[in-house]
């Protein structure tokens, strides 16, 4: 029995013919992990990321829909991706789903609408080479999806590229954080109104007077050992950090107030130690 292969990586005896490979590289070499033996897998680079990872889930959000009737704003939207044309989306620059600046990977699930058969589709971080991989493949023209983490590129972005024409959804479930040694460590993105865009379960946010918010966690957040330190960046807007403070219950519920120069939308990240 035949059976498709629709996920990473791409079978072996798949490989872009030299036009196809110039195409999605800019007539850039590929690195080859073995020589330039036919029919061996090559690598490119990917993004360095130094030390481990704390992953933050958020509600799923959509943020790539290239469907004609979808109406998602560019460059998210459309046109559909043609074959082998290198399609680059700037994930952190989204205008409803908000991505902190400290994210260092994204966890997405990519969904292929293809027109017909489509030999793969491939995703990798923004500014590196094409490492002729596939994360999907559907022989059949059959709707296909699959979950996948990328590593953020140059400013935030990730490129995808497709053998054969298709749509694209691409949905976010989380990102991942730079956060050395944190025993626990959450964050979220609240807005400048003072709504939640993302924040764990349980946790809300309030504003309260110009550039002041609150945001409340709930028990069992933080043990009662721990010393939770907040780490704040403003988003698409110039605020001076007035100050931050964490009030912990013994229960690991309590309360973080935020204080800006004016009102913002915001991304923070709280560690405890």
């Amino acid at each position: 029995m035949d059976i498709p292969i629709r996920n990473w990586p791409v079978p072996q005896y798949w490989m872009p013919t030299p036009s196809q490979e110039s195409a999605v590289t800019g007539g850039i070499p590929l690195k080859s992990d073995s020589g330039t033996t036919p029919g061996t897998p090559r690598l490119g680079s990917v993004t360095p990321l130094s030390g481990p990872l704390a992953f933050v889930a958020i509600t799923p959000c959509r943020m790539v829909d290239t469907r004609a009737f979808a109406g998602m704003p560019a460059p998210f939207g459309v046109p559909a991706l043609s074959s082998y044309v290198t399609r680059s989306f700037p994930l952190k620059n989204h205008p409803t789903c908000v991505i902190p600046p400290e994210a260092k990977a994204y966890s997405l699930n990519l969904v292929a609408i293809p027109q017909g058969p489509l030999s793969f589709l491939s995703a990798w971080p923004g500014g590196y080479p094409f490492p002729v991989t596939s994360f999907l493949n559907s022989y059949t023209g059959d709707i296909v999806n699959n979950a996948v983490i990328i590593a953020a590129g140059v400013n935030g972005a990730i490129n995808v590229v497709a053998g054969n024409p298709t749509d694209l959804l691409i949905d976010i479930n989380g990102y991942f954080i730079d956060m050395p040694q944190a025993k626990n460590s959450l964050g979220g993105v609240v807005s400048s109104s003072g709504s939640p865009q993302n924040l764990p379960a349980g946790w809300s946010s309030t504003r309260n007077g110009t550039g002041q918010y609150v945001i409340t966690f709930p028990a069992g957040t933080f043990p009662a050992s721990s010393n939770p330190a907040p780490v704040l960046s403003p988003i698409g807007a110039v605020a001076t950090l007035q100050g931050a403070s964490i009030v912990r219950l013994a229960d690991g519920s309590g309360t973080l107030t935020v204080n800006w120069s004016n009102d913002v939308t915001f991304s923070f990240v709280v560690a405890a130690n």
